[in-house]
């Protein structure tokens, strides 16, 4: 699952990139809908980017706890 939100998180950060070199280039979208849509995808990646690191943090502490270094 970790491999999986990480490529997820990579995925929209290209995304995020594609969609602002075709904006400046090639006028895709009207500038709200882009706003919104770059927004959007900001909120995602920092939800995804909070869920890497809570799994992280919870496995690493689960890992001290079965070694016996925390109680």
């Amino acid at each position: 699952m970790h491999k999986a939100l990480l490529y997820t998180l990579i995925g929209i950060v290209i995304l995020s990139a594609l969609l602002t070199i075709g904006q400046l280039w090639f006028m895709i979208l009207s500038w709200d809908i882009f706003i919104k849509a770059i927004v959007t995808c900001g909120i995602l990646a920092l939800l995804i980017g909070f869920l890497i690191i809570i799994k992280a943090d919870f496995g690493e502490h689960k890992k001290l706890k079965d070694e016996n270094y925390l109680d």
